[in-house]
């Protein structure tokens, strides 16, 4: 990253002005800044933001998009007078006319006919907070003690998770997993359509994902006592008493699943890695997770483990999935001091927040104790990985009590056979690279040896 500052950043004076508001300098041809984006992007935006201020324009793939740094891009999330539309314009294979892309009541109608089972109540109730305990123990117990790809395990534990929460049982996780694989290519800038092309790739991943959501609907169609989330959606009906259509069903299921194990997968893949480079943690995580009596299913069970919500707090804000989001002002906006005209795409850095010194002294420090003894809970903006405003991430309270379950059978299941984790030798240190979500390289391999 020093060197592309070096070959393409000039300082402020000279950069090129668009509404009085300048534009981020070492744009590449046709692709303009997005390959800079996929790599660590939050490194990126906070040497943007040394380079030029807290708000400039970026070009991608021939469009212009304004990124808006601290404070106020935070609370455009929360600004009636932006939507969030674009997204599915900007993306109609891969987000779609979905939840993450609707404003108003029909974001309100599939939202609280999706949130039920998300909520902690919920998560409790419904059995998944215990389903979660299950999934997580017996993938845990299966680790070996050879070198493996733990982001391969989570990726795999997640999906199962995400799937039997939907009320999807004995589904082949396999190709679920490798389509996604192949839809999540949708995200990308290069949009030619050609043989063996990302966007050629990402549809067919797609098709044959829908296809199975398909048949997975009509499965459930015939099943009146079903529960689970996808049961709900079956059940749910918008202001005017309409159920929901056959499409609106498959595009949310399929975001639904993408966005309930990606995440979380990543999270839980780079507490692991953590882990494996400093002992100090991992001897006290796994004090804290022996002395319990099992994993926590429920709210009040989630207090007995203090150490492990750090480390789930402290990994997501240095080592989030999602780098930014982005919203549409609906009308002229004022940001930093600038007008921002009508129509303006704004990209809010998400994964910033967390490395601002406002919030986290000394931001660059791994610190779980910063997490340790608070009266309150974290603050909107201390939560800002998971977004902000009305599409604030359902599944919040899921990967709280995921990722605490993760780190305490994983510790536990050690503790009984006399293991710690450790790099695996010749792994390079793992670096945050985004595609689209922040996940640690699955090249980076962990060993399981004797404590």
């Amino acid at each position: 990253m020093q060197a592309l500052k070096k070959l393409f950043f000039r300082s402020s004076q000279n950069a090129e002005l668009r509404e009085g508001i300048p534009v981020l300098p070492g744009a590449l041809p046709l692709v303009g800044h997005s390959l800079y984006t996929m790599g660590n992007a939050l490194t990126f935006l906070r040497d943007a933001e040394a380079q030029v201020g807290p708000l400039f324009w970026t070009k991608n793939v021939g469009l212009y998009t304004l990124v808006c740094m601290g404070e106020p891009g935070f609370e455009l999330l929360k600004n009636k007078v932006a939507r969030s539309g674009f997204i599915g314009e900007q993306l109609p294979d891969f987000i779609g006319d979905s939840l993450l892309s609707r404003d108003g009541v029909p974001h309100r109608s599939v939202r609280s006919a999706m949130s039920g089972p998300f909520t902690p109540r919920g998560l409790t109730s419904s059995g998944a907070s215990a389903i979660s305990a299950e999934v997580i123990e017996s993938y845990v117990a299966r680790f070996p003690e050879e070198p493996f790809s733990l982001l391969s395990q989570t990726q795999g534990l997640a999906l199962d998770i995400i799937f039997r929460i939907m009320g999807i049982e004995g589904s082949e996780l396999e190709p679920w997993n490798r389509h996604y694989r192949e839809f999540i290519l949708g995200a990308l800038p290069l949009k030619g359509d050609f043989p063996y092309s990302p966007a050629r790739r990402s549809r067919t991943g797609r098709e044959w994902l829908d296809a199975h959501f398909s048949r997975l609907i009509a499965t459930a169609r015939g099943k009146p006592d079903m529960q689970g989330t996808l049961a709900a959606l079956l059940k749910a009906r918008d202001e005017e008493g309409r159920e929901l259509g056959e499409a609106d069903l498959i595009q949310n299921l399929r975001l639904l699943a993408l966005a309930g194990h990606e995440t979380t997968a990543s999270v839980m893949a780079w507490l692991g890695i953590v882990l494996a480079q400093q002992p100090d943690l991992w001897v006290q995580l796994r004090e804290e997770a022996v002395a319990a009596p099992g994993l926590p299913r429920s709210p009040e069970e989630l207090k007995r483990h203090p150490f492990a919500e750090a480390l789930f707090r402290e990994v997501l804000r240095m080592y989030p999935p999602v780098s930014w989001t982005g919203r549409q002002a609906t009308e002229e906006l004022e940001l930093h001091g600038k007008r921002v005209p009508k129509g303006t795409m704004v990209l809010v850095p998400l994964g910033t927040y967390g490395y601002d010194p406002k919030f986290f002294p000394e931001p660059e420090r791994f610190d779980p104790t910063r997490w340790m003894g608070r009266r309150l809970p974290p603050s909107a903006i201390e939560t800002a990985a998971f977004g902000g405003g009305p599409h604030f991430c359902l599944g919040y309270h899921l990967a709280w009590v995921e990722v605490v379950q993760f780190a305490t059978a994983f510790a536990r299941e050690l503790a009984r056979r006399g293991l710690r984790p450790q790099l695996a030798p010749g792994t390079a240190q793992p670096k945050l690279t985004y595609f689209p979500f922040g996940a640690p390289p699955k090249k980076t391999r962990i060993q399981l040896v004797r404590a």
